[in-house]
């Protein structure tokens, strides 16, 4: 009798367990059925929020099969929505790369190398969605296969968040984890190639302006570290100087 009792006792856990996960699940996706619909949250609390213009520099940490190789040194500016360089290195070499109006100049030497397409999704999620309108955020979106009409709910770090884009158990779509108590965006899948997926983790921030500033990130390709980036000496700037950001020779 009693091993029965234990039995019994053991299966009502489980149920009860179950019950109380599925509860949860539905009390914080109550109202919300879809990625469109946390972009809108979003969008909403931080519009204009986030430091428009500022500048950082950035510690890396390079990684091959989850071993460290070697480090370096970045110094970046940042102009939402579309405006970002990066100067690898000493500065006065000329070595750096301009994202402008949907395409990336890369110079070597102060000399240009290459222009190609790029919209960089990182920096419309990071700030530049909260500097343009909400359907231009869904269309950009949409245009690098993120299928903002899928929406779960998961767990990240032991707490809850919104993905856009992918449902329980798919690491392989295009998606974007919210935490669905601050709005903030912890982590972003994306798929490169056919053979490669980037799975970047925001591990630290800070408040700035009227949002957040990530201040470590650790990117994983295909499983395996390979970079670690963290971010320091981050100052707001009124206005840049349009020669900042200037592609002209």
């Amino acid at each position: 009798m009693m091993r029965l009792l234990i039995i019994i006792s053991l299966l009502f856990n489980v149920v009860f367990l179950k019950s109380q996960e599925l509860t949860v699940g539905i009390g914080l996706n109550q109202g919300i059925s879809s990625g469109e619909e946390v972009l809108a949250k979003m969008h909403h609390r931080y519009k204009l929020a986030p430091c428009k213009s500022y500048t950082f520099s950035q510690k890396n940490t390079h990684y091959r099969n989850d071993s460290m190789i070697s480090n370096s040194e970045w110094h970046e500016a940042i102009e939402f929505p579309d405006k970002f360089r990066i100067d690898f290195g000493d500065t006065t070499k000329g070595n750096y790369v301009i994202f402008k109006n949907d395409s990336a100049y890369n110079y070597r030497n102060f000399k240009i190398k290459k222009v190609s397409y790029n919209t960089n999704t990182l920096l419309l999620l990071l700030g530049g969605m909260y500097y343009r309108d909400l359907p231009d955020v869904y269309a950009r979106l949409k245009k690098e296969n993120y299928n903002i009409t899928v929406l779960s709910i998961q767990k990240l770090n032991k707490h809850n968040c919104y993905v856009i884009g992918a449902t329980k158990d798919d690491l392989k779509s295009n998606q974007i984890w919210v935490s669905t108590k601050t709005l903030r965006i912890e982590r972003i899948i994306e798929q490169l190639d056919e053979n490669n997926i980037m799975d970047m983790n925001f591990d630290s921030y800070q408040a700035n302006c009227k949002g957040f500033i990530e201040t470590k990130v650790t990117f994983k390709r295909n499983g395996k570290i390979e970079q670690v980036e963290e971010y320091y000496n981050i100052k707001v700037v009124n206005h840049f100087p349009e020669k900042v950001f200037s592609t002209e020779k």
